[in-house]
C-alpha cells in the first residue's frame, strides 16, 4: 500500500512536469494583438521546442514565447500526421489573447524545463534551487531519481543539504549516514525509501538523517588533547628524573 502511495505521488509530480504547470497562478493579465508571425524554435542546449509569436497591438509590435502545449491550445500550432508540431498559418492576421502566466521568460528559455519544474514544485525545500538540481543532473543522475530524492527530502522535512546527502548515498550505495529506529542503517535504496515512506506512526522510520559531524570533530579533539596530556606527563616524568640526578 505504501509503495502504491509513493508511486501515485511520483506520478502526480511527473504530471506537473509534463504539463509544465507551476503551482497555482493568480489571475493573470492578457496579452492581446494581431498575430503577425509564428516561429518554432528549438533550444540547442535543452532540445526543447517553443513557439515565438509576434503580435501587433495599436501599431506596437511585441514578441511573446509559449510552450508547445500552450501554442496548440491557442490554435497557433497543430500536430502533423507524424505527430510533430506544424505552424497553423490560418491564424495569421487574427486577433489573439495570450495569458501572461503561460509566457516563457528569457531566463526560463535557457533552463531545462524538467529541472525548472522540479525546482518550482519543491520550492518549499530550504536552500533548494534550479542550479542545485541541474548540477546533480549534470553529474549523471536522472530526473526520475532526482524527483524521488526530492520527495524523500520533503518527507523528512529536510533542506538542500539533505537532498544532496540522499543523492550521494544513492550514487555510492552507502546509506550509513542515515540511521533507523533500531540503530542500523538501510542497506540499499529500496530499504531507504521504504523506511522514509513508512508512516505507520505518523512519521518516517529514519530517526536521524546525516550523522552529526561534530561527533567526529569532538573525537578528534579529545584524541589530540589526550595526546598533549600524555606528552606533558612525560615531560613531568623526565623533569622528575633529572631532578633526581641533580640530587
Amino acid at each position: 500500500m505504501k509503495r502504491v502511495k509513493f508511486l501515485v505521488s511520483l506520478i502526480l509530480v511527473m504530471a506537473v512536469l509534463v504539463g509544465q504547470v507551476s503551482a497555482v497562478f493568480a489571475a493573470a493579465d492578457l496579452i492581446t494583438g494581431t498575430v503577425q508571425s509564428i516561429t518554432l524554435e528549438t533550444n540547442v542546449n535543452t532540445a526543447v521546442t517553443t513557439v515565438l509569436i509576434t503580435l501587433l497591438d495599436n501599431g506596437a509590435s511585441q514578441k511573446v514565447r509559449v510552450n508547445i502545449d500552450s501554442a496548440i491550445a491557442l490554435g497557433l500550432v497543430i500536430l502533423g500526421g507524424d505527430g510533430n508540431p506544424v505552424i497553423n498559418e490560418a491564424i495569421l492576421g487574427q486577433q489573439l489573447e495570450v495569458n501572461s502566466s503561460t509566457v516563457i521568460s528569457e531566463e526560463q528559455l535557457h533552463q531545462h524545463p524538467v529541472g525548472d519544474a522540479l525546482a518550482t514544485f519543491f520550492s518549499d525545500i530550504i536552500d533548494l534551487n534550479y542550479e542545485t538540481i541541474m548540477t546533480v543532473h549534470d553529474e549523471g543522475i536522472g530526473f526520475g531519481v532526482i524527483a524521488q530524492a526530492l520527495w524523500l527530502t520533503k518527507k523528512l522535512d529536510g533542506n538542500a543539504d539533505l537532498f544532496l546527502a540522499i543523492i550521494t548515498a544513492k550514487k555510492t550505495k552507502d546509506f550509513s549516514a542515515f540511521v533507523l529506529e533500531d540503530g542500523t542503517s538501510p542497506e540499499n535504496w529500496g530499504q531507504f525509501k521504504k523506511a522514509v515512506m513508512d508512516d505507520k506512526k505518523g512519521k518516517p522510520s529514519v530517526v536521524m538523517a546525516i550523522k552529526d559531524n561534530n561527533e567526529n570533530n569532538n573525537a578528534s579533539a579529545n584524541g589530540t588533547n589526550n595526546g598533549n596530556g600524555n606528552g606533558r606527563d612525560k615531560d613531568r616524568e623526565n623533569n622528575g628524573k633529572g631532578n633526581g640526578k641533580d640530587k
